[in-house]
């Protein structure tokens, strides 16, 4: 009996191993056509099933030739059921889509899945953000950097800028990433927003510290962006519009005809300059043509399946900023300013991903990207300088001409507008060869290993002629970046570089990730090896302790100065001699998952900084004057109160970039998080708060970093009011940034060239009433000590949800700083000339701020 029953396992064994195998793959989306992270797939007559992964993506592997019930499900979701057939040596693929269990449209779905991490992912400040809430989060204006503006270790430099301050570090120095395209310039309209269109991405991941061997070239922060692949469920052709008073999103997908393939298609445009400009123009505010900063752009993804284990993907990006204005001769004011200003940022890319069997899956990209643009300006200003009332603002044109006309007439120096012209340019481009390779080579060991070949072009172009007037203004300011009054070059470059880590489960709770990799950055002719490690031990079922640490390098380039609002003069010796500026990051935390609706994180870190990069300080000639004791107060508002200008060394900036400074940024940060319940129902949203310092170090002085933010508290959360309404309120809090305050008065001293002896000389400037006085802000040892008041604002979104003509609408009212809170972003100042006392004026941020729109998915 024993021997019939090995014979027969033996032919089902054989019958097996020569059977032919079938394959499900697919993707489950949702009404919106996001991808559903976390849904369930099973087959139930033979036991079999999986979830999907953070594309909405699922494969089912090895299933023997038939028909099968196929059951998706996800929570808040209506379960879907379907019959499929699988043939010998063939992929099956399905689009699936899952319609909401309440109602099919909401606001930010989340589901506890998609922001847990596996106990054996050992990355430390993980954050991951839903797509749907860059579009439904108040004050968020749709747009994915500010969503993350409002995660734990994560600022902004001001309403005005999308950019992202981590954990005290610049923006410079994050790696920004589309589909595994690096991107040096992801904003729009100078910063306001990023480029990001919240309705075609898929994933956002950021990554606040310790991140892994496979990224480079960065210090701080990696936010890996994916967009999603074109939604099949309605056939060839779907559609959604997004229109807003200030924009058009327009979004169209469908399949491909062959391969398996889908179709991604996404254009939008700005269209506040078409309503403005010919206000503006009938006015006579601007002359010629109007061209009110401006953007458009268009996004394209095919994705196709060619074969079993093959899928390739093509991305193309292609966009515009434009901004052109001439102040008209009819204008109100004195002052004027002509500018044209065109950028230009354009990807193409092309991935194939292979997996030749469940161990083994390599990822290889080639992409280009080209970031340019020029511009050219001029004007003149300074006429509220003139004004005898030093509390009010420009004169006017009449008010202008009559000064003159009376000066003139009592013999005095007429006085004449600061000028200023110049004209830039630069070119970015970047092409690249990416592998990724992940092999899984046991229950233990997980292998994760590449290589990258970047090839480099950079290059700028300035001429810039600022008046003698204004280069005493800012030569008042510590603060002020040196600026060349002319340049031009192109370097031509690359970077080479080569990781590999293992993920190894040492023991049943504890994952270790142990990594490095070699990089080569042939502009300043080095090379680094930066070993990385990080660990996680699974305290609990729901309690996991994280820790990481790293070394990180920054190359030098022009490409980087962009988000550092620096200009460095990269030619040469000057770049030949620079090291990699260098970061060390120490990071430990522990998560902890109340139950399915609850999650609570805390974490701390510690930055140092070496070899940073900054405009060197060289001794130069620096002109002083000094008070003749004994005088009037009236007579030290002439000439004759004040020594003739001396010249005496002292510190002045250059262009020429230098590994001047070290730095350090700590803190610690709480996250607590509510997921929504079933169905989308109830309230969810998170709250978080960051206590941190960061500091620079040049020179024996110790310089508080631009955006050290003492504390930091983001609130935000929705309600769903009923089945067709929703709130969102969005309240954030940040302690003051640093900020130079004034220290007294001088002399405005200008220099202006002999027209005898052709040589520069320097002087004491003054109008019909005595001597210009400038503000003083110190040296280098009063950068940055004082603070700008604290900030807080709160904004709220209601959406609304309506079903006509078949399709889904969603209506809302996004209010932003709903209590009009006036943030200040800087402090300036103006001198009352009778009593030489500074006169405080606040520039503040965005008011009080009304946003509607609606979209429309047909």
């Amino acid at each position: 009996m024993k021997l019939f029953i090995r014979v027969i396992c033996l032919l089902l064994s054989a019958a097996v191993a020569y059977a032919q195998w079938g394959r499900l793959t697919g993707t489950v989306y949702d009404s919106e056509r996001s991808p559903i992270v976390g849904a369930t797939v099973k087959l139930p007559q033979i036991m079999r099933g999986t979830v999907t992964r953070s594309d909405g993506t699922f494969v089912i592997e090895k299933i023997l030739p038939g028909t099968y019930r196929v059951e998706i499900s996800a929570i808040g979701y209506d379960p879907s059921v379907l019959t499929v057939t699988v043939t010998p040596d063939r992929t099956e693929r399905l689009g699936v889509l899952l319609r909401q269990s309440s109602i099919e449209a909401s606001a930010v779905e989340v589901t506890a899945t998609r922001r847990l991490q596996e106990q054996s992912d050992t990355r430390t400040s993980v954050i991951t953000v839903d797509p749907r809430e860059a579009k439904y989060k108040a004050g968020g204006i749709e747009d994915v950097f500010r969503t993350l503006q409002n995660l734990p270790g994560v600022t902004a430099p001001s309403d005005f800028s999308s950019q992202l301050i981590v954990r005290g570090s610049g923006p410079d120095q994050n790696l920004i990433l589309l589909d595994n395209i690096e991107l040096f310039n992801p904003y729009r309209l100078y910063g306001f927003i990023s480029l990001f269109n919240p309705e075609t991405v898929s994933s956002i991941t950021l990554l606040t510290g310790g991140f892994p061997a496979q990224y480079t070239d960065r210090l701080s922060a990696v936010l890996d962006v994916r967009n999603r692949d074109g939604f099949t469920g309605n056939g060839y052709f779907a559609g959604k519009l997004n229109v807003s008073i200030t924009n058009a999103n327009i979004v169209t997908e469908g399949a491909l005809p062959f391969w398996n393939g889908t179709w991604l298609l996404s254009t939008r445009r700005t269209y506040y300059d078409l309503i403005v400009g010919p206000i503006v123009r009938a006015t006579g505010a601007v002359d010629g043509d109007v061209a009110f900063p401006n953007f458009r752009d268009l996004q394209l993804k095919l994705t196709m399946q060619p074969a079993q284990g093959h899928k390739l993907s093509a991305n193309v990006l292609t966009s515009r900023d434009n901004t052109e204005f001439t102040s008209g001769v009819n204008r109100q004011s004195a002052d004027s300013i002509s500018l044209v200003d065109r950028s230009y940022n354009d990807a193409y890319g092309i991935a194939w991903q292979w997996t030749p069997s469940q161990r083994f899956v390599t990822n290889v990209g080639l992409s280009y990207y080209a970031n340019y643009g020029a511009n050219s300006f001029g004007g003149v200003g300074g006429s509220a300088l003139l004004n005898s009332n030093p509390n009010s603002g420009t004169l006017s044109q009449s008010e202008f001409k009559r000064l003159q006309d009376s000066l003139r007439q009592a013999g005095v120096d007429v006085p004449t507008l600061f000028s200023v012209r110049g004209e830039t340019g630069f070119r970015f481009q970047k092409t690249s060869l990416k592998v990724d390779n992940i092999w899984q080579l046991d229950s233990i060991h997980m292998l994760e290993f590449g290589l990258q070949q970047d090839w480099l072009y950079t290059g700028v172009v300035a001429y810039l002629d600022f008046d003698p007037r204004l280069k005493a203004l800012r030569a008042a300011n510590p603060t002020a970046p040196p600026l060349p009054e002319s340049l031009q070059d192109g370097i031509n470059y690359f970077r080479s570089g080569i990781y590999a880590q293992d993920r190894w489960r040492a023991l049943d709770r504890l994952t270790l990730t142990l990594g490095t990799r070699f990089d080569y950055f042939a502009l300043i002719g080095k090379s680094y090896i930066a070993p990385r490690i990080s660990a996680s031990y699974a305290l609990t079922p729901q309690t996991t302790l994280r820790a990481a640490w790293g070394v990180y390098y920054q190359s030098p380039g022009y490409e980087k100065l962009f988000d550092q609002q620096v200009f460095l003069d990269l030619t040469g010796d000057n770049v030949s001699s620079l090291r990699a500026e260098r970061a060390i990051h120490n990071i430990i935390g522990i998560e902890h998952q109340f139950n399915q609706q609850w999650l609570f994180r805390i974490e701390s870190y510690y930055k140092g900084f070496d070899d940073l990069i900054l405009p060197k300080v060289v001794q130069g000639t620096v002109w002083k004057v000094e008070k003749i004791p004994g005088l009037p107060d009236s007579v030290y508002r002439t000439r004759d109160g004040w020594t003739a200008p001396s010249a005496t060394l002292g510190d002045s900036l250059t262009t020429i970039p230098a590994n001047s400074a070290t730095g350090t940024s700590y803190g610690i940060e709480l996250f607590l998080q509510k997921f929504p319940n079933a169905g989308n129902k109830g309230f969810y949203g998170w709250i978080a708060y960051s206590f941190a310092f960061a500091n620079r170090y040049r020179d024996g002085l110790v310089i508080p970093f631009n955006f050290d933010r003492r504390h930091t508290l983001s609130i935000v959360g929705g309600y769903r009011i009923s089945e067709k309404l929703d709130l969102s309120v969005t309240f954030t809090y940040g302690s003051g940034f640093p900020w130079t305050y004034p220290v007294g008065l001088r002399p405005r001293i200008v220099q202006v060239k002999d027209t005898t002896t052709g040589q520069m000389t320097a002087n004491i400037d003054t109008d019909w009433r005595g001597i210009i006085f400038d503000v003083d802000r110190g040296g280098l040892a009063n950068i940055n000590q004082g603070r700008l008041p604290d900030y807080h604002r709160l904004d709220v979104r209601v959406t609304t949800y309506t079903d006509w003509f078949g399709w889904k609408w969603s209506w809302y009212l996004d209010i932003i700083n709903v209590y009009n809170r006036q943030n200040v972003v800087g402090i300036f100042y103006r001198i009352n000339r009778e009593t030489l006392q500074m006169i405080e004026r606040r520039s503040t941020m965005l008011p009080i701020l009304p946003t509607i729109g609606f979209s429309v998915t047909f």
